[in-house]
């Protein structure tokens, strides 16, 4: 944490929590490493880790490290890129025995990692057109209730 002043106003346990935290991603671990209760840990986790000046603390922890490891949306991009590439075997990759085998797990997940990070557009119109269905439907249904009321129901 780079910011002085929020650092002073973090206790020492929630400094600790922020720390760990920066390890795994795990609140609840976090917490039982940064020394609160392991009797009411989720809880003590919950609380902490939504705690406006602990997020804080966390946004600006990282955002220090990846400026430190010089971590950017270009460096994992590239890596994912690179990762397909070795997945796909169009850099060829041996395994043990010498073989070179398709890995489907790590291909599928470097694609997903670069679909976020660049505009595909490729099922945009589809989830679109979903959408603008679903409203389309839902006016119309609201239109026939209007029209129809109980009481406007002739008599037999």
């Amino acid at each position: 944490m780079s910011d002085p002043d929020l650092k002073q106003q973090l206790t020492e346990r929630q400094k600790r929590f922020v720390e760990e935290y920066l390890i795994d991603f795990n609140a609840t671990q976090s917490a039982l490493r940064a020394g609160y209760s392991p009797n009411s840990i989720k809880q003590s986790a919950s609380r902490t880790l939504n705690n406006p000046l602990v997020q804080e603390a966390i946004e600006q922890a990282k955002a220090d490290r990846s400026q430190r490891l010089q971590v950017d949306a270009d460096y994992v991009l590239k890596g994912a890129v690179e990762l397909f590439e070795r997945c796909m075997q169009r850099s060829p990759v041996a395994d043990a025995d010498g073989e070179y085998k398709f890995q489907h797990t790590g291909a599928g997940k470097a694609l997903e990692i670069i679909g976020r990070h660049v505009s595909v557009q490729a099922f945009k119109e589809k989830v679109e057109m979903s959408i603008e269905n679903e409203l389309v439907d839902r006016l119309m249904r609201g239109r026939k209730r209007l029209k129809y009321k109980p009481e406007d129901k002739p008599d037999k």
